[in-house]
């Protein structure tokens, strides 16, 4: 977006702000319904911070948990992806020499056949 036009639309969100706030605060009902949603909003952010305060160490200790939990986990992924790959690796071989052993078996049964 170019500068100019960024600018206009910035101008005009604060245009539609102030209007859509002017047309609020007009009616008292909206007013006081939009005050008290603000006061309740102080109050549970203002909770929240105090439960927060109250139990970082709890909060801490889970988060710590957690990331251990996924460390863990992302290791053992790394070492099942590991063994399914030496698996992989190890049926491939044994199949390239059931596919020989199943050749020779071939070829010596057309010999005897001779």
């Amino acid at each position: 977006m170019e500068p100019k036009k960024q600018t206009n639309s910035f101008k005009m969100l604060w245009i539609f702000g102030v209007l859509l706030l002017s047309i609020v605060f007009l009616k008292k009902e909206w007013r006081t319904r939009v005050l008290i949603e603000l006061k309740q909003a102080r109050e549970e952010t203002s909770n929240a911070i105090h439960f927060i305060r109250e139990n970082r160490e709890q909060i801490f200790d889970q988060v710590k948990n957690t990331a251990n939990e996924v460390s863990s986990v992302v290791r053992d992924i790394s070492n099942d992806v590991k063994v399914l790959g030496e698996t992989a690796s190890h049926l491939k071989e044994s199949s390239e020499e059931i596919v020989k052993a199943t050749r020779e078996a071939a070829e010596e049964m057309k010999s005897l056949r001779k």
